[in-house]
């Protein structure tokens, strides 16, 4: 049946039509010749059974005569005259008595040409019968009739039984199959004329048509959309070539979508492709049960097996116990679309373990789900390293606060079981922001990691170290029975900083000052206890440092204080609580005014005056410091420009400069803005540092005293003798000033020793070129003195106390003039 469907319709059409006519035209000529066919037979059996019923008729007559002549010539006669091949008159027993052949006579019928059936003469029929055969393939009929003699006959005279007769239609039989033949020829001559019409017409009509849509129809199936069936009429093949035209266009369409579609997808799965090259991640494709269906990945190196182990095969099957545990609960947990689960887990791999997260989804529209691995070990190292700086100073290594407080908490629930004190201590290393300040930060870190590792070693193995920040440590103390105990600790850890740090080749001397408060006498909280144990630590360090201190309740009042500064002095700027006082200074050679030093006083609305030796190191210590430099640099530039206004001269008002507003990386700028917008001129502002801050030997010390000369800034060394006193700082940096300590102006009257130091420093600093002022003069003596000494400037209450600006200014209206009123009659010139 299939082979049907690939005949080809044109020639197989063209066939069928010319067979069909043949076959027709054939089948007509059949039934016309059956038919010609069937009369002859049924006109020759007629005429058969006629001549014979006539013949027995005329045979009777003759034989009733005996007129054998007449009965011979009747029998030629009908045989020449109706053709018939043989004509017999047979008796009973077979023996030919008459024939159209008289070489017949006399003889048995077996012995003739006669096909004379012997039956016919066995079985007597009655007359009258007549029996017609007609033997097909040599179209011979054979006759008999039984003969009847109704009239006397000669005596002796021999009578037939019957007559016998053989009839050949083979001329008739072959004029009708040459006509048939002919007419066959004819008829078929005529279905060819058809055929060729019937052709012509189905090739115009249909063979033309079906070869353009099957030209088409190959087009469309090699995706060519570029012609179009015009086609004419509105048959069945106008609705086909319609069709496939509105099917070619819709092809093309969908083809045209389809290539987008196939590119587009091409391009994302080039993207996916990318995307999975470049991602750390493994993508997995598993079924519902974890057997791996797909893998995608731009790397191997985390395959826990190689993927020719695992593609086909169940998570199960090669993870480990736990970890396929995991899987299974998380496959089973995903119940639709979109849910995401998440779990972490970890491989043992040659170089470690590993850790991996993974993240499962269901695909959407499939029985199927994807799982991206990422490796997460670095992820997790580095969350231990996070979590341990959340917890682990980074410079010392040692627990920082929020450590320290959780194991506080832990020492006193123990304590309070077991009815054991806790000591906590907190470590402050004296002149540490010298150090730091002086050396650098670098130098600084050092000292504070060699600082931890002796704090480490000196203590008990259950004890804890914390580093708070800075220079500040915590100790924690357990299983303490009284007080007695802490005091050994707190000895042994003071004596452990006596011996200097070796730190790069030089010797720091750092001591420490320890403040310890006990759990429960003290307090019974972590906060409390810190608080108390920072409250004995200042108290420490008043008591002269290097040393530690037990908390009392004295101390509480020393730490509220504190707070209380620390908290009021945030805002105390807005609220105008600090002010500018300025201390005359005086020419002790020329005997006249030239200046004065601005001075910082901070009047609290809730607190009162407060000492700048109280809120001074505070501001150092908070930061507050840079603000309240700017402060006074502003102050100072402003008053300075209205008191050259109104007297016309050119006093000079110098400002002490904080270590940390030195380095500030603003202060250049700020000084260049203030020079400019109050119109100061050069070697009218002097600031004053410390010699503290030239240890560290940082080149940019230089550098930044440099653009400040340059700028027209007078440079002074405050406090000179009561730091390291290097000689070489004069030399190195460009100072214009060197300040003497009032400590060395205040011991002059006691003795010969501090008066030759006084006068020996004036020298050397006239030596390199420095003017000196001395500061802290308090009566005539001293005064005379550094006059003798040749000093150039003094200041102190002598001359004149630190004073506002208004109240300054009119000091300077009594005596900048008349500078005899500062030498004759210093004490009254207090009142200002």
């Amino acid at each position: 049946m299939t082979k049907l469907y690939s005949i080809d319709l044109k020639l197989w059409l063209t066939l069928s039509a010319f067979l069909f006519a043949a076959l027709l035209a054939v089948g007509l000529v059949q039934v016309h010749h059956d038919t010609q066919q069937e009369s002859l037979l049924a006109i020759t059996e007629a005429t058969l059974k006629r001549d014979l019923s006539a013949l027995n008729l005329t045979m009777q007559h003759h034989l009733a005569q005996n007129d054998q002549k007449e009965i011979r010539n009747t029998l030629v006669a009908y045989q020449q005259g109706q053709q018939y091949d043989h004509l017999a008159l047979v008796d009973a027993k077979g023996m030919v008595l008459y024939s159209s052949n008289t070489s017949h006579e006399g003889r048995h019928h077996n012995d003739t040409p006669l096909k004379l059936k012997p039956e016919a003469i066995s079985q007597r029929l009655s007359p009258p019968y007549i029996m017609v055969e007609y033997i097909k393939h040599n179209h011979l009929y054979q006759a008999y009739s039984t003969y009847e003699q109704q009239g006397a006959v000669a005596p002796n005279s021999p009578l037939p039984a019957l007559i016998y007769a053989e009839y050949s239609i083979a001329d008739q039989a072959q004029q009708l199959l040459e006509y048939t033949r002919m007419k066959t020829l004819s008829i078929l001559a005529i279905a060819a004329l058809l055929t060729a019409l019937v052709l012509y017409f189905t090739r115009l009509f249909i063979h033309r048509p079906v070869s353009q849509l099957v030209a088409l129809s190959e087009r469309l199936s090699s995706f060519d959309f570029s012609d179009t069936l015009e086609t004419h009429g509105a048959g069945e093949f106008k609705h086909l070539a319609d069709n496939l035209n509105h099917m070619a266009n819709s092809l093309q369409v969908g083809w045209q979508k389809t290539q987008q579609a196939e590119a587009d997808a091409s391009r994302k799965t080039a993207i996916l492709e990318g995307i999975f090259s470049a991602l750390p991640d493994l993508f997995f494709i598993i079924d519902k049960q974890g057997t791996i269906l797909e893998y995608h990945s731009g790397q191997t190196d985390d395959l826990y097996v190689p993927e020719a182990q695992f593609l086909g095969r169940k998570i199960e099957e090669f993870l480990p116990a736990q970890t396929s545990r995991h899987f299974t609960r998380a496959i089973q947990s995903i119940e639709q679309p979109g849910q995401l689960t998440q779990l972490e887990y970890s491989l043992p791999f040659e170089d470690g373990n590993r850790h991996f997260e993974a993240r499962l989804s269901a695909l959407p529209g499939t029985e199927s789900l994807v799982i991206a691995v990422r490796n997460i070990t670095d992820k997790k190292r580095q969350e231990e390293i996070i979590l341990h700086h959340a917890f682990y100073d980074t410079l010392t290594d040692l627990p920082n606060r929020f450590l320290v407080l959780d194991r506080l908490q832990q020492l006193i629930h123990d304590a309070k079981r077991d009815k054991l004190l806790v000591g906590v201590g907190f470590i402050d290393l004296d002149d540490f922001k010298k150090v730091n300040d002086s050396m650098g930060h670098e130098v600084g870190d050092k000292v504070l990691i060699h600082s931890a590792k002796r704090l480490q070693s000196a203590l008990r193995e259950k004890d804890t170290v914390a580093r708070l920040g800075g220079d500040e440590f915590i100790i924690l103390l357990g299983d303490l029975k009284s007080n007695a105990d802490i005091h050994p600790i707190a000895t042994k850890l003071v004596k452990l900083f006596h011996a200097p740090f070796d730190i790069d080749g030089r010797a720091f001397n750092i001591s420490l000052s320890l403040g310890i408060a006990l759990f429960p006498q003290d307090a019974d909280t972590p906060n409390d206890l810190l608080r108390k144990a920072d409250s004995a630590m200042y108290n420490a360090k008043q008591q002269g440092r290097n040393t530690y201190c037990l908390f009392t309740e004295s101390m509480s009042n020393s730490l509220q204080r504190r707070l209380m500064l620390e908290e009021n002095m945030q805002g105390a700027l807005e609220r105008g609580e600090f002010e500018v006082y300025y201390q005359p200074q005086l020419d002790l050679q020329a005997r006249k005014v030239v200046g004065a030093e601005a001075l910082l006083r901070w009047h609290s609305d809730k607190l009162g005056p407060i000492s700048p030796a109280e809120f001074i190191p505070l501001a150092e210590q908070n930061g507050f410091i840079i603000d309240l430099g700017k402060f006074v640099l502003n102050s100072a530039a402003k008053a300075l420009q209205r008191i050259h206004t109104q007297f016309n001269a050119s006093l000079r008002l110098a400002v002490n400069l904080s270590p940390r507003q030195f380095n500030d990386p603003e202060l250049l700028s700020h000084v260049e803005h203030l020079i400019e917008r109050c119109a100061l001129q050069p070697g009218t502002l002097e600031l004053e540092i410390t010699e503290g801050l030239l240890l560290s030997g940082d080149n940019t010390i230089k550098a930044t005293l440099d653009k400040l000369q340059q700028m027209g800034i007078l440079i002074s060394m405050d406090d000179f003798g009561t730091g390291y006193s290097s000689l070489n700082y004069l030399r190195q940096y460009p100072f214009d000033v060197l300040k003497i300590d009032q400590s060395f102006i205040a011991d002059m009257h006691t003795g010969n020793e501090s008066a030759y130091l006084v006068k020996n420093i004036i020298t050397m600093a006239h030596g390199m070129g420095l003017k000196v002022i001395a500061e802290g003069i308090e009566d005539h003596e001293q005064l005379t003195r550094l006059v003798e000494f040749k000093c150039n400037i003094g200041q102190g209450y002598l001359i004149g106390q630190p004073m506002p600006e208004a109240a300054f200014q009119d000091w300077l209206e009594h005596n900048f003039t008349r500078p005899e009123n500062i030498m004759n009659k210093s004490l009254s010139i207090q009142d200002y």
